[in-house]
């Protein structure tokens, strides 16, 4: 006889590699979902271990502290039963696994058949593939198991559940990363599945930053008819409790999906989880930015002071005569608006020694060109390094996705840093999430004129971005093109009306600038295609799209 059974979604953040960290984490859990009645607890994908593991999954050390901390949690005083994550060797072999423990004691173990390995996935470099579905009877429902890419997969055994006899709920536990209307997509899929086969579903998802991928959380319960009617915050931890049963009557919710104002929410609070995962996990609680009275530094300041708090943002304008007094205003205003600590420090004098120094002892008397400008670039990021020495802060690196692209950038100059949370991020969308970091937060904005004046990165006289670039609007949109959705040069140009040329240049260019990419710093993952994960290139490459 089926009966109602509570379900609880612990949607948590965990520490890669930190095991007891985690531990800690998943029985405090267990203990609020219980002290609220629940009968079944979901957690995440290895929740024990966080995503991805990585090559700590090749460490017996690690794998044995993950069979410690599961013999603790089955020790601990909270007698209750749920489903968690986590690697483990069965007959010689590394399975992603989904432990099901009743009563606080393991009953079953499913092993996830189909894995991923294509994007920011490698599973198949250490795991095997299950082979076998899991269906278990819990106080008289039929629930089937399953992991991530289970779902996901097009010619998968799950797409098709309706053959199996009195199956009541479909749990998926999951570590999907974030990126721009991924939480509609999955919406999608799963109520689908849940259409199709007449199945309940929960769905359990990751929340928080590891490195370059955020997790964005948002799990959700779905009724028999695909509809929503339990969502979990987006980008937070959260305990979500929903009775489950057949005969319930529930209340469907609204989910908004594919919005602009929408969109810029989620990728303004990935890049704010991802920011402060990235540092606090690291052991730090402050940052460096070099403010230059632009666009980019404005945004990464923001951000910053937005996710770890203004007091732990200091940020350091480096101004030469080239420089106008204006940048200098607009990062003193950009300061006190915001609230973060900024010091001035010329570099005019350092600048000229050193161009003296090289002069004399080097090469000799030259025309001015890029070597004085990349000069600059990196006498800045040694003062910056400098101070992250000192202070003990994490440097952000203020790099965009389209200058990051085509190498407009100095290498250990303006790409230096310990994470550059632009990198994923076209400066058309720059400007669209500066704007809307601006209506909501009224008092903290971001000066007009910065967002207003045309870019430069100011390293000779009267020097503009489009001295060397075209409109940011025709640069983003044939980037976009050919590293997201892989589009060739002479299509773009048709389908852009511009010329082919031009498009082969901006391709070349990316292709060129591989190098700099693979030594500048790991940036957070936003949109379907991101710069290390996503797109592998080589750096020593004869091929050029003609």
């Amino acid at each position: 006889m089926n009966r109602n059974i509570k379900v609880a979604v612990a949607q948590m953040n965990s520490y890669v590699g930190g095991v007891e960290y985690n531990y800690k984490k998943i029985v405090k859990f267990i203990k609020s979902a219980k002290e609220r009645a629940a009968d079944l607890i979901c957690f995440p994908e290895l929740a024990l271990v966080g995503y991805p593991p990585e090559d700590l999954l090749l460490s017996s050390k690690f794998l044995k502290s993950v069979e410690l901390a599961i013999k603790k949690i089955q020790q601990s005083k909270y007698k209750t039963s749920f489903i968690l994550g986590y690697p483990k060797i069965i007959e010689g072999k590394l399975f992603n696994v989904a432990g099901v423990f009743i009563n606080g004691q393991l009953k079953y173990e499913y092993k996830k058949i189909y894995l991923p390995n294509y994007g920011v996935f490698d599973e198949e470099r250490y795991f095997a593939a299950g082979n076998k579905p899991l269906i278990f009877n819990f106080k008289g429902r039929n629930i089937c198991l399953t992991i991530c890419e289970d779902i996901w997969h097009k010619n998968g055994i799950y797409n098709n559940l309706s053959n199996i006899e009195s199956l009541d709920l479909l749990i998926n536990i999951s570590a999907s990363p974030y990126s721009t209307f991924k939480q509609g997509e999955r919406f999608k899929l799963l109520s689908s599945i849940s259409k199709k086969n007449n199945l309940e579903i929960v769905y359990c998802n990751m929340v928080g930053g590891q490195d370059e991928l955020v997790f964005d959380g948002a799990s959700v319960y779905l009724d028999s008819k695909g509809n929503p009617i339990l969502k979990g915050k987006d980008f937070s931890e959260d305990l979500l409790i929903k009775t489950l049963g057949r005969r319930l009557r529930y209340k469907a919710i609204p989910i908004k999906r594919g919005t602009k104002n929408e969109s810029l929410l989620h990728i303004f609070s990935a890049l704010s989880l991802g920011l402060k995962d990235y540092v606090l996990k690291n052991g730090f609680n402050k940052v460096v930015i070099g403010i230059s009275g632009g666009i980019d530094s404005a945004l990464v300041a923001a951000i910053a002071a937005k996710s770890l708090g203004p007091k732990n943002v200091l940020g350091i304008a480096m101004p030469t005569k080239f420089n106008s007094q204006l940048s200098l205003n607009l990062a003193n205003d950009l300061s006190e608006n915001i609230g973060f600590r900024l010091k001035i420090s010329e570099i005019q004098e350092i600048f000229d020694n050193n161009l003296k120094l090289l002069k004399r002892d080097v090469y000799g008397k030259t025309d001015f060109d890029i070597t004085e400008e990349n000069l600059q670039a990196r006498i800045r990021a040694n003062i910056l390094m400098a101070t992250s020495n000192k202070l003990g802060s994490l440097l952000l690196s203020t790099g965009n996705k389209s200058e990051t692209s085509i190498g407009y950038s100095t290498l250990y100059g303006d790409a230096t840093g310990g994470i550059a949370i632009l990198k994923d991020i076209p400066k058309t969308l720059v400007y669209d999430l500066a704007k809307f970091y601006n209506i909501h937060n009224p008092n903290q904005a971001i000066p007009l004129k910065i967002i207003h004046r045309d870019p430069s990165a100011e390293l000779r006289m009267n020097q503009k971005d489009s001295d060397s670039l075209p409109p940011y609007k025709i640069l983003d949109k044939i980037l976009e093109l050919h590293i997201e959705d892989g589009i060739e040069a002479i299509k773009i140009a048709s389908k852009l009306g511009i010329k082919k040329s031009l498009v082969l240049k901006i391709i070349n260019k990316l292709n060129m600038s591989e190098f700099k990419r693979r030594q500048g710093p790991i940036g957070i993952k936003i949109t379907s295609k991101a710069f290390g994960r996503d797109r592998r290139y080589p750096i020593t490459n004869g091929f050029k799209e003609a």
